[in-house]
C-alpha cells in the first residue's frame, strides 16, 4: 500500500504468474453530491473522463487501446463514490495501460463538442433505465425521502437536468469543470493496481 504525492492511496498487486493486468479507482464522490441545479452531474463528470485527455485528446483514444488489447473497461456513479475499472488480457500491457488511464484523472479535456453528445448519451442511458424494473423501485424509494435529503436527488440525469432549463440549452460544462475540480483530488482517490510487477501509478491532484 502506497501514497502518492497527491495524496491518493493505492493497493500494488504484483504476481509474477498473472496473465492479464487491472485496475480501479475509486473517487468519493456519488450523485448525492450532485449540485441542486444540475441533478446527474457526478454521473455526467464520469461519461466525459472517458473522452480526451490532454495527453491523449483522442475522443475514443482509451476506448480503442482497450478494444485492440481485447480488455475491457467501465465505470459506475453510486450515491457516494465514483469508480473506474478495466482489464486487459496481456499483463504485458500494464504500463502502457496506466501512461493512458492516468491523464483521465489529472487532465480531462472537457471538450465542449463532447459535452453536448455525451448529454445525449446519459439522456439514452436514462430512457433505458426507464423500462427496468430495479430502477424503478430504486426511484420509488428517493421519492420517499423527503427533498431536502440528498439521497433523494435524481443521480442519473438526463437531456432536461444537463441542458437546461428545457432540454434544449448548452451542457453545464463551467459546473462540470468546477465539480471536478472540487472533487477529483488525490486525498478523495483510492485504487488498485493488480499485474506481474504493479507499480504506482502516475496521477491523482492534490
Amino acid at each position: 500500500l502506497v501514497e502518492l504525492a497527491s495524496g491518493m492511496r493505492v493497493l500494488l498487486v504484483s504476481d509474477a504468474r498473472a496473465e492479464s493486468a487491472a485496475a480501479a479507482v475509486d473517487v468519493h464522490v456519488g450523485h448525492m453530491s450532485d449540485p441542486a441545479g444540475y441533478p446527474g452531474l457526478a454521473h455526467f463528470c464520469e461519461h466525459m473522463l472517458f473522452l480526451g485527455s490532454e495527453k491523449f485528446p483522442g475522443e475514443d483514444d482509451w476506448e480503442r487501446f482497450v478494444s485492440d488489447s481485447g480488455g475491457s473497461s467501465n465505470a459506475y456513479t453510486d450515491t457516494e463514490d465514483t469508480c473506474y475499472f478495466w482489464e486487459l488480457p496481456d499483463a504485458a500491457k500494464l504500463g502502457a495501460a496506466l501512461t493512458r488511464w492516468g491523464p483521465f484523472f489529472a487532465s480531462p479535456l472537457f471538450a465542449a463538442d463532447a459535452t453536448r453528445r455525451e448529454v445525449e448519451a446519459i439522456n439514452s442511458e436514462h430512457s433505458k433505465n426507464l423500462k427496468s424494473d430495479a430502477f424503478r423501485v430504486y426511484q420509488l424509494e428517493k421519492s420517499l425521502f423527503p427533498a431536502a435529503h440528498p439521497f433523494s436527488k435524481f443521480g442519473t440525469g438526463n437531456r432536461t437536468t444537463l441542458r437546461p432549463p428545457d432540454g434544449t440549452g448548452e451542457p453545464p460544462r463551467g459546473a462540470l469543470v468546477d465539480f471536478y475540480g472540487e472533487h477529483y483530488v488525490g486525498d478523495r482517490m483510492a485504487g488498485v493496481v493488480c499485474g506481474r510487477r504493479a507499480a504506482a501509478p502516475r496521477f491523482g491532484r492534490r
